[in-house]
């Protein structure tokens, strides 16, 4: 590129001083092909178009210089703002392994708030939290049940802070595109308040979701096979498109007509309590 406008300039310097000069000053033949400028004359008139067009030329140099001066500038400051959304990124993915509830907490903020800024990392992102609550909150549980099941006594809705975090960004979907499907296959969302969220798209096939508060989410075309919601609340729940014929709705309250009447078409043995 560089050796590309050096070859420009030498062009434009050579026409202006050699070629551009005699060819705008031409001889005016007046009457009987007498020239209409003397030779002092028309040197003098070649080389002051030579210096207008020498100064002329300085100026588009000097113009061009800003100009990719700023270019340079802009260009550095953008490499100089992702290297700093990647210095936080790496920091939040830090916090995101911390042995603390709350600097994971932490950590799960810090990567919507990048998402916000940075659109090009929000489904990296997403899939990220993604991963941190089948990892955090695997169905079944790595450790003894009951140790599991003190642990949510101890929070909101039965969810760690971090884990509720995680699931709140995803629900909000600021980092999740139109039809997007996010995989949570296997976790454990017992007694979870999800209620109003949009999870449509979203695949919990083989989750827990006993006692979860749905009420008035968005489940659209969610893939459920193999769920549990038994005892959840599916009051205004939004189901379209969703397959309900596998999943144990014991107890379950507020599920819609059809789903009830595809359910009892589907299996001899329907959820008599829902």
């Amino acid at each position: 590129m560089a050796a590309v406008t050096v070859v420009v300039v030498c062009v434009l310097v050579a026409g202006c001083v050699v070629f551009a000069p005699a060819w705008l000053v031409r001889h005016d033949v007046g009457v009987g092909g007498a020239s209409a400028l003397s030779a002092g004359d028309r040197l003098k008139a070649v080389n002051d178009v030579r210096s207008t067009l020498l100064q002329a030329l300085a100026g588009v140099v000097a113009l061009g210089g800003v100009g990719l001066g700023a270019l340079m500038t802009l260009r550095q400051i953008r490499v100089n703002r992702e290297g700093q959304f990647i210095d936080l990124f790496n920091k939040a993915v830090e916090q995101l392994a911390s042995d603390q509830v709350g600097v994971r907490h932490g950590g799960v903020y810090a990567m919507e708030r990048i998402a916000e800024a940075v659109p090009q990392y929000r489904g990296h992102i997403a899939a990220l939290l993604a991963s941190f609550v089948r990892q955090q909150a695997p169905w079944p549980p790595i450790r003894p049940l009951k140790e599991v099941d003190a642990e949510r006594q101890r929070f909101h809705g039965g969810l760690r802070d971090d884990i509720g975090g995680a699931m709140g960004a995803l629900g909000r979907r600021s980092m999740i595109g139109p039809g997007d499907s996010i995989e949570l296959e296997k976790v454990d969302l017992r007694g979870a308040e999800l209620g109003g969220m949009d999870l449509s798209d979203f695949c919990f096939t083989g989750a827990n979701l006993d006692g979860a508060d749905l009420a008035g989410s968005d489940l659209s075309r969610a893939i459920l096979a193999g769920a549990s919601l038994r005892n959840a609340d599916l009051t205004g729940t939004r189901l379209d498109g969703v397959d309900l014929t596998s999943v144990d709705l014991t107890g379950a309250t507020g599920i819609p007509a059809d789903q009830k009447e595809a359910r009892q078409g589907a299996s001899p043995d329907p959820v008599a309590s829902a």
